[in-house]
């Protein structure tokens, strides 16, 4: 049998999630709950529809693969999982993307920001400052200093925050944001 090329193969997205619970959960646990919830949900014919695979489950964290039509029907599936064999368990969705690859290293990867971000000639550690732009106050530490940008870790969970739900790790001060500005 021939293999369809990309261009008329069925598109998938890869769900990223992390489970919340009270005891340790298996992966054949979760599967079966994962395939009741969709049939209770959406029957059997739109759970043959929705595609739902799990690739894989480590540590209370995984990524789940369905199809690009039904993204919507998936994360209603998982949202309707609420316990597995009488223990209570939160499921969220940390984010979707089109491969495993970009799921995994944008949702699912947990490591230090300077185990991530390489070591570059010329850059300058400082711990603590703290900047006046435009009356907003930010706190941080600073992480690379170049001859015109700094980047800026702040310290407030405000701007932790944004920082968490953009695809950013730290602010990015340029020259033009500095002039006239205070800083300490």
């Amino acid at each position: 049998m021939k293999i369809l090329p990309p261009t008329l193969r069925e598109s998938n997205r890869y769900i990223a999630f992390e489970i919340t619970s009270e005891t340790q959960i298996t992966r054949q646990e979760l599967i079966n709950e994962i395939h009741h919830s969709t049939t209770t949900l959406l029957g059997d014919v739109g759970s043959c529809e929705l595609g739902l695979r799990l690739f894989s489950f480590k540590d209370h964290k995984g990524i789940i693969r369905c199809t690009a039509d039904t993204t919507w029907k998936a994360r209603a599936v998982l949202a309707s999982v609420s316990s597995i064999k009488g223990t209570r368990i939160r499921l969220k969705v940390l984010g979707m993307s089109g491969t495993v690859r970009g799921a995994t290293e944008k949702y699912l990867l947990t490591e230090s920001i300077d185990e991530a971000e390489p070591k570059r000639k010329g850059t300058q550690k400082s711990t603590e400052c703290n900047i006046v732009i435009n009356t907003i106050n930010i706190r941080g530490n600073i992480i690379n200093y170049y001859s015109n940008k700094i980047d800026l870790l702040p310290n407030d969970r405000q701007y932790m925050e944004i920082i968490d739900r953009s695809d950013t790790r730290y602010i990015g001060i340029t020259v033009f944001d500095l002039k006239d500005k205070e800083i300490d």
